[in-house]
């Protein structure tokens, strides 16, 4: 059963992530940008919800799973390296400090907004 939670849940998770960024990565990864930090938010919610006694099969679904599937360490990675050879480097410094900063700030915050 858990590895059809975590399945399942990757299939949504992918398939939302692969829907926004056809929509959003244009001339600047704004759609990774966007799904990552999203994931990281939703990640923070489901780990303070799991702390709360959700059970193990539901958390493996969303977490593993969705968020597994929804963001995407990388392609976070290969549009940093496609800047660098682009020679984009104030686009990719921003990408990476933007990224990592919210990143952590979005766990932070969705885990005290649902520990509460």
């Amino acid at each position: 059963m858990q590895v059809v939670a975590v399945a399942a849940g990757g299939a949504l998770g992918s398939v939302l992530r692969f829907g926004i960024q056809k929509m959003f990565n244009l001339n600047f990864p704004y759609g990774t940008f966007a799904v990552n930090v999203v994931g990281c938010f939703l990640a923070g919610c489901f780990l303070a919800q799991f702390n709360r006694g959700i059970s193990a099969t539901l958390f493996l679904f969303l977490m593993t799973g969705f968020c597994g599937g929804f963001t995407t360490f990388s392609a976070f990675s290969t549009e940093s390296v496609q800047m660098i050879l682009a020679n984009r480097w104030i686009h990719v410094s921003l990408y990476i400090i933007a990224s990592l900063t919210l990143g952590l700030l979005a766990t932070f915050l969705g885990f005290k907004i649902f520990s509460e």
